[in-house]
């Protein structure tokens, strides 16, 4: 499923390119970051990062970006427009 947790998650570890500075500005620990993308992952059914010496985003991470910067901008917009409904 595509949770705003989950969205965000992806798009910090993206912006700040690493789970630990993306961690850092949820303020979330790293674990809870890395499960978030795991569970995300799990449900698009494909790898988003590739992990090594550094992180680089898939192809079918490269793919999934601009999706989840526009999902993300519709839960700010409701948010925005309904009040907090997503817990952000």
């Amino acid at each position: 499923m595509l949770e705003d947790c989950k969205i965000r998650a992806f798009l910090a570890v993206v912006d700040e390119g690493g789970f630990t500075a993306a961690a850092r500005r949820l303020g979330l620990s790293q674990p809870a970051v890395s499960a978030q993308i795991a569970s995300l992952e799990a449900s698009l059914g494909f790898q988003l990062f590739l992990r090594g010496r550094s992180l680089a985003l898939t192809p079918e991470g490269e793919s999934f970006l601009p999706y989840a910067r526009r999902i993300q901008a519709a839960y700010d917009l409701a948010n925005d427009t309904f009040g907090n409904v997503f817990g952000k």
